[in-house]
């Protein structure tokens, strides 16, 4: 497999969270920014600045969520420059909540994750399979329902639902040992510098008697000031990433051992090379996921987000043969993920009787979607990013 070098250029804030949040006691707001403070430095300050410790020990023993850093600040006359891990803009934020996603860092710095990448590559690629293929995913949560049914009559355990996934899964591209996607390898990203990163805040639509309202722990309201509001840690648009891929021959035409994936799609071009078969397939499936979503918000009269959706279908139909346009992060929602799109009502019916444990309306599902809002009007969706593979490397990673 030759090695590439590949550019992600965020076109919407991308969020990538990881496993960790940061706490209230944790950062500072300034204006517009949020400094991040680094405690093992703070705490080294008090050496010279007695009863430092102890006060802020006792404040997050007795009222963790009322303590306030920049209070301690103050009082201790602390140089925060001397103790900032990190410092960002707040991106129109109105309401900062006590806990903000934390974007996922190595060393302390930002990147965007190679298995991020290729885990949306995987399901856009999903969502362009022929209608018979795609079909084997409702064939087998068929066979889920009809064995969930069974157990539920018999009092047993039943079937997990990610056996529904995984059951279609190995039928299309085999198990894993076999499966075509060990011809496509992709790097994480370069570092990005903290100035090309802000706090977005993102607000979560809810579709309540085919209405639009906005989801908080104490229901649903017409008010989107009224939401909840989740801050989180993003890439801002416009920045530029690079990073290193490989897609072997093997990923399109197969081998010996593995089966390929060129005739799992159709209304796909003659294979040229699998860089420009990869990016044809995803921006078939990123056009039909933009058109269904247009689709939505222009029924509920969002404007804004249909405005967004039409700048994207701009951007799609100017790609170059060897780009190509796809979602990935935090709060991109169910269609992102999945081929959901596809599912027909009856299907979602099944799905809610195999997933008991999520909200599933069969009706209109999913029924929410999340939102970036700025100075507290709605702007955009998150997630959106451009790829261009470009130039061949003289070294494999």
């Amino acid at each position: 497999m030759v090695s590439k070098t590949y550019e992600v250029e965020v076109l919407t804030p991308l969020v990538i969270g990881s496993q960790d949040k940061l706490q209230s006691f944790e950062f500072i707001k300034e204006g517009d920014f949020l400094r991040v403070i680094n405690f093992d430095k703070l705490f080294e300050m008090s050496i010279s600045k007695e009863g430092l410790i102890d006060t802020i020990t006792h404040a997050l023993e007795t009222n963790p969520r009322g303590f306030r850093l920049d209070d301690v600040v103050k009082k201790y006359a602390i140089d925060v420059d001397k103790c900032t891990r990190y410092k960002i803009k707040l991106d129109g934020v109105r309401s900062l909540p006590n806990e903000v996603v934390s974007f996922v860092k190595s060393a302390g710095r930002a990147y965007i994750p190679g298995a991020s990448l290729k885990g949306a590559v995987r399901s856009f690629l999903t969502k362009a399979l022929k209608s018979t293929l795609l079909k084997q995913y409702e064939n087998a949560l068929s066979s889920a329902y009809e064995k969930k049914i069974k157990a539920i009559d018999q009092r047993r355990n039943g079937v997990s639902p990610q056996e529904v996934d995984d059951a279609a899964e190995v039928n299309i591209f085999f198990q894993s040992y076999f499966s075509p996607f060990k011809f496509l390898q992709i790097s994480d990203t370069e570092f990005v510098l903290y100035e090309n990163m802000s706090g977005y805040e993102i607000k979560v639509l809810n579709i309540c008697d085919n209405k639009v309202k906005w989801y908080n722990r104490r229901g649903n309201f017409d008010d989107p000031q009224c939401g909840l509001s989740i801050v989180a840690e993003g890439i801002n648009p416009l920045t530029k990433l690079k990073g290193i891929i490989k897609v072997g021959d093997g990923f399109v035409l197969g081998n010996e051992a593995t089966g390929g994936l060129k005739d799992k799609f159709v209304n796909i071009a003659s294979y040229k090379n699998c860089i420009e078969f990869l990016a044809e397939v995803i921006n078939s499936a990123t056009e039909k996921y933009i058109s269904s979503e247009i689709e939505f918000y222009s029924k509920y009269k969002l404007t804004q987000i249909v405005a967004e959706y039409r700048k994207l279908i701009g951007i799609l139909k100017g790609l170059a043969p060897n780009q190509f346009l796809i979602q990935l992060g935090f709060s991109t929602g169910y269609y992102s993920k999945t081929v959901g799109m596809f599912f027909e009502k009856e299907s979602f019916a099944k799905l809610k009787v195999v997933d008991n444990n999520s909200k599933i309306y069969p009706e209109l599902f999913p029924k929410t979607r999340r939102v970036v809002f700025k100075s507290g009007n709605i702007s955009t969706i998150p997630g959106w990013v451009k790829v261009t593979i470009g130039e061949e490397m003289l070294k494999d990673f």
